[in-house]
């Protein structure tokens, strides 16, 4: 089985924040099917709403938000073997069908485009597929789950973790790097450990010191290029859409004795989404990520870590 290098830069500041908390960088997180599902509407708006923006001035990246937003939609639950479109249509059949429907047009209006095919049009076939998604969720979970904070926390950790992988894949940055980078597992990957460094991360040295290190695949360089539009426009998309999850979904129905968390929640998605707006370095978006924002969530809400290759809880609305 072929070892993956992880560069020295890498290693050492993946070294201090486990020593400092071993729980940072291990945000592989204990799921349920509600939040998989809210996870997966959110995505498919931000790619819907991409298409809308592209539609004018880039046509081939809207044909390619368009078919990522339905292939989001027609995939499996990872937690049961069924789609997300047999799970709706054992509510509503209508809501599927014209989901399905709204999605296809969308897609084809932009590959074929009719007379009719405009900026006011398409606009229009997203907003009602927003409208739809919305419905999908109202009959597919029930009120006091969606207005669980523990669940829309996890939502926004669950976006947190795709936006800080798209934004990887927009730097052209190998799949294995952007996991060893997030502590998520990966087959044939050797993280480093805090025994195996034999180095004194107690001897002053900060973040800003660490990142000085030799950067070969530059993680820590700002700006950075972008070498995948398509993934660097679906993490803008996205940190808008957790800013957005976090003012309309979480802060309302989370306790008081919340107030100083969620002030720095929403800090950090500000932060996030700047950077990724401003194309700041990796090194920048996995510390607001799996440093600041991840802890937090972690903390406030107890939110649960699994263990990779462990079954995830199913917790559905029967």
């Amino acid at each position: 089985m072929q070892k993956v290098t992880i560069p020295l830069s890498i290693v050492i500041v993946l070294s201090f924040l486990v020593s400092s908390n071993p729980v940072l960088l291990a945000h592989t997180f204990s799921e349920n099917e509600n939040a998989l599902f809210l996870t997966m509407i959110n995505k498919i708006k931000a790619e819907t709403q991409l298409v809308a923006r592209d539609f004018s001035s880039n046509t081939e990246q809207a044909q390619v938000h368009a078919k990522v937003a339905e292939g989001l939609f027609t995939q499996k639950d990872p937690v049961v073997n069924t789609t997300w479109t047999s799970e709706i249509s054992e509510r509503n059949p209508r809501i599927t069908t014209d989901l399905l429907h709204s999605l296809n047009d969308l897609k084809t209006g932009i590959v074929s485009p009719s007379p009719n095919s405009n900026p006011s049009s398409v606009q229009s076939i997203v907003t009602n597929i927003g409208n739809l998604l919305d419905e999908a969720v109202s009959v597919r979970i029930s009120k006091d789950l969606i207005d669980n904070p523990k669940t829309q926390a996890l939502v926004l950790a669950n976006l947190g973790n795709d936006i800080y992988k798209n934004y990887g894949a927009a730097l052209g940055l190998p799949p294995s790097t952007i996991a060893s980078m997030g502590g998520i597992s990966m087959p044939g990957m050797n993280m480093p450990s805090k025994g195996s460094m034999n180095m004194n991360m107690n001897g002053g040295k900060g973040m800003s010191e660490m990142k000085a290190v030799s950067d070969p695949i530059g993680t820590s360089q700002s700006p950075v290029t972008i070498k995948n539009l398509n993934a660097y426009q679906t993490a803008e998309s996205l940190a808008a859409i957790a800013q957005q999850v976090f003012d309309k979904n979480l802060k309302p129905i989370t306790q008081t004795n919340a107030t100083n968390s969620n002030s720095n929640i929403a800090n950090y998605l500000a932060q996030l989404k700047n950077a990724i707006d401003n194309k700041s370095s990796f090194m920048n978006v996995m510390e607001l990520v799996h440093v600041k924002l991840h802890p937090t969530l972690i903390s406030t809400y107890n939110l649960g870590l699994s263990t990779p290759g462990v079954n995830m809880n199913r917790s559905r609305q029967e």
